[in-house]
């Protein structure tokens, strides 16, 4: 998939693509973890194949063409943000409780670690420096199955550790 021009998803576009993962029928990532998991595959800097990458995302049911497209211009906006040498900000979901509004990672590294599984050789040639930097990742997508009970400063280091756990295995894979 080519990064080299890409139109950024406006507000309206990532509330319809937002709107159709959450629909009823398939079973489908949520737009955050569709980001993860496509920031990953472009990370470990695999060999992608779209078709593959969708039916992940979207399942087996054919899509919408409208929808296969915004998915194009996300996976184009995160590649040229990656590239861009720039702090990278994973897709965080905003949620309320008890009329507190916080956001929340786990759903992004969720589909982030998804797509490592889905790729495990790519993921395998890592070196073990590259190994520690999934380590944040990894321990907030725990908490999306609940497999994990941290409190809230130790889930906001770990969130602190993201945007250079992806820049550092970023440049790992491309550098």
């Amino acid at each position: 998939m080519s990064n080299k021009t890409y139109i950024a998803l406006s507000a309206d576009e990532l509330v319809e693509l937002d709107e159709f993962l959450l629909s009823e029928g398939e079973e489908r990532l949520t737009i955050d973890e569709a980001h993860g998991y496509m920031a990953a595959l472009i990370v470990s800097n695999a060999d992608v194949d779209e078709t593959a990458m969708l039916v992940s995302i979207l399942g087996e049911a054919e899509q919408p063409e409208n929808i296969v497209q915004l998915l194009r211009r996300m996976y184009q906006e995160i590649s040229a943000e990656l590239a861009s040498g720039k702090p990278f900000e994973p897709m965080v979901i905003e949620e309320e409780e008890d009329g507190e509004s916080f956001e929340v990672y786990e759903g992004w590294c969720y589909g982030f670690m998804l797509a490592v599984s889905d790729h495990e050789a790519t993921w395998a040639e890592l070196s073990k420096d590259g190994r520690s930097l999934l380590e944040p990742i990894a321990t907030l997508a725990l908490l999306r199955e609940e497999e994990l009970d941290i409190d809230d400063e130790e889930y906001s280091g770990w969130v602190g550790l993201l945007a250079g756990s992806v820049s550092g295995l970023y440049a790992e894979a491309h550098g």
